[in-house]
C-alpha cells in the first residue's frame, strides 16, 4: 500500500503503517485508548429517537483484558531481545504481573514501533494520555524513541465541573513530545498573555509545557451537533502543528 496524502484510512493503525515506507511521515500525534475503564458513545443528529433519547451508538470500550492475545504479544516482545520496547516490556511485565494494563501497553508499543520506523528524523511525535498510564507510556516511549529525544511533557489543563469527595478534580491530559532526532523540527510559538500578577505589560508570552485550552464542550465546536467524549479542540492540534 502506498502513502496518501489527504485521507482517511480506516482500520487498525498498525497494519496500515505497515504497508507504508521508513521516514515518509513529518508530524504524528496520536490520541489512542487511555485504558480508562469506560464505554464512550458516539452522539450525533441534534434530534431525539423515539424514547425521547439521544441517537447514539457505542464508538469503543477503554478496557483491556489479560487475555490470549495479550499474552501472545507480551511474550512476543520479551522473548525479542532486539524489539526497541523490549527492556521496557520486560521490566514492567515483572512490576506489574499479567494485568489489563499490560495488556494495553504491549498493544501500544507495537505501535510505537511502527511510528518510530514511519517518522522522519526531523519529524516529531506527540502521545496524548492522561493519569492512567501516561508514567507507563513514557518508560515505553524512552525505549522506542530514547530518552535523549524526550522534549516535553505537556499538560493540557482545562476547566469543567465536579467536586469530588477524596481527590482534587481531574482537569489535565498529559501530553508526551518526543523528537526522532536532535535534528527535529521546533518552532516556539508565543501565545496571549494573561493579566496576572506577574504580567510584564505584553501581550503575548513564550509558550511553555502548561497549556490552558478549552475543552471542545466549552467552545463554539460542540455546535455542529456532534457528541464524543474523547474529542480533542482544533485550537490543540493547530499548537501541535505550529510547534513541530
Amino acid at each position: 500500500m502506498s502513502m496518501q496524502t489527504d485521507v482517511l484510512y480506516y482500520g487498525d493503525c498498525l497494519h496500515v503503517m505497515q504497508a507504508w515506507p521508513e521516514a515518509c511521515v513529518d508530524l504524528i500525534y496520536l490520541d489512542p485508548p487511555f485504558n480508562s475503564q469506560t464505554k464512550y458513545n458516539v452522539f450525533f443528529g441534534k434530534g431525539n429517537d423515539a424514547n425521547g433519547k439521544r441517537q447514539q451508538i457505542i464508538a469503543f470500550e477503554d478496557t483491556w483484558y489479560w487475555d490470549a492475545s495479550a499474552v501472545k504479544r507480551v511474550q512476543r516482545i520479551k522473548k525479542a531481545a532486539a524489539h526497541p520496547a523490549h527492556k521496557a516490556i520486560a521490566g514492567l511485565h515483572t512490576a506489574l504481573g499479567d494485568c489489563g494494563v499490560m495488556a494495553y501497553l504491549s498493544y501500544m508499543a507495537e505501535r510505537l514501533v511502527e511510528m518510530h520506523r514511519i517518522l522522519k528524523d526531523k519529524g516529531s511525535i506527540y502521545l496524548h494520555c492522561d493519569t492512567y498510564a501516561s508514567h507507563y507510556l513514557k518508560a515505553v516511549m524512552d525505549c522506542v524513541f530514547g530518552a535523549d529525544n524526550f522534549r516535553n511533557e505537556i499538560i493540557w489543563h482545562y476547566a469543567g465541573t465536579g467536586r469530588p469527595k477524596n481527590f482534587f478534580p481531574r482537569k489535565h491530559d498529559t501530553i508526551l513530545f518526543y523528537g526522532k532526532s536532535e535534528d527535529s523540527v521546533f518552532n516556539p510559538i508565543e501565545v496571549p498573555a494573561k493579566k496576572t500578577s506577574g504580567w510584564t505589560g505584553k501581550d503575548t508570552k513564550l509558550c511553555d509545557s502548561v497549556w490552558d485550552l478549552p475543552t471542545v464542550h466549552n467552545t463554539k465546536e460542540r455546535a455542529d451537533g456532534i457528541k464524543y467524549d474523547t474529542r480533542k479542540p482544533i485550537d490543540l492540534l493547530k499548537r501541535i502543528i505550529e510547534a513541530s
